[in-house]
């Protein structure tokens, strides 16, 4: 497996996906794509583990018209696993997690996680999946596969991203509103002429 830290994972997704809406779970991966994409418009859920594919599954309801990105760490992938069953029945076809698997809690001092083989279980369940481990399969798992989906990608350089996972929750939501609201209305006007 080449070397590849989470920012490196997150460049990639960015790229095979730079329109989507993206929503980030707590500790790496909010801080992986607050370096990657220059802190941009996305939902960081700055405390609350285990619940970034829920509020995406919601995202992904109320913005049909948009792909939607659930950026996931293993960690928080393993505390709202049972979130999966929901993805799977509902199938939302615009919502696609990718699931950053070093195979640790980072944010909490390094703990080994238990091995998820999220790819397989979301297979057995009936989604998309796929399994990467580097940028080039990550962007092109990601120009295959389309929601449901989930992709695995498995890394081993940990290092911290560097942006605090720690987020301001009503700047957060306000300039996530305006992306939405942005592109909304840029359809719209479009559709008009």
């Amino acid at each position: 497996m080449p070397r590849m830290d989470a920012a490196r994972v997150v460049e990639a997704v960015l790229a095979a996906r730079p329109t989507s809406l993206y929503v980030a779970a707590l500790g790496t991966a909010t801080s992986a794509l607050r370096k990657a994409s220059g802190d941009g418009p996305h939902l960081y859920m700055g405390g609350s583990m285990g619940s970034a594919l829920a509020v995406a599954l919601g995202v992904s309801e109320r913005c049909r018209d948009r792909d939607v990105i659930a950026l996931l760490g293993d960690g928080e992938m393993l505390m709202g696993a049972g979130t999966l069953w929901s993805f799977a029945d509902l199938r939302p076809p615009n919502l696609t997690a990718v699931v950053l698997n070093d195979g640790h809690y980072t944010i909490t001092g390094g703990q080994r996680t238990a091995n998820g083989h999220f790819a397989e279980v979301a297979r057995a369940l009936g989604l998309d999946a796929d399994v990467a481990t580097c940028p080039g399969t990550i962007e092109a798992a990601l120009g295959r596969i389309r929601g449901p989906a989930l992709l695995e990608v498995r890394y081993d350089e940990r290092v911290w991203p560097g942006p605090s996972p720690f987020v301001d929750g009503p700047v957060v939501r306000w300039r996530f509103e305006q992306a939405v609201s942005a592109v909304r209305s840029a359809g719209e006007a479009g559709a008009q002429s």
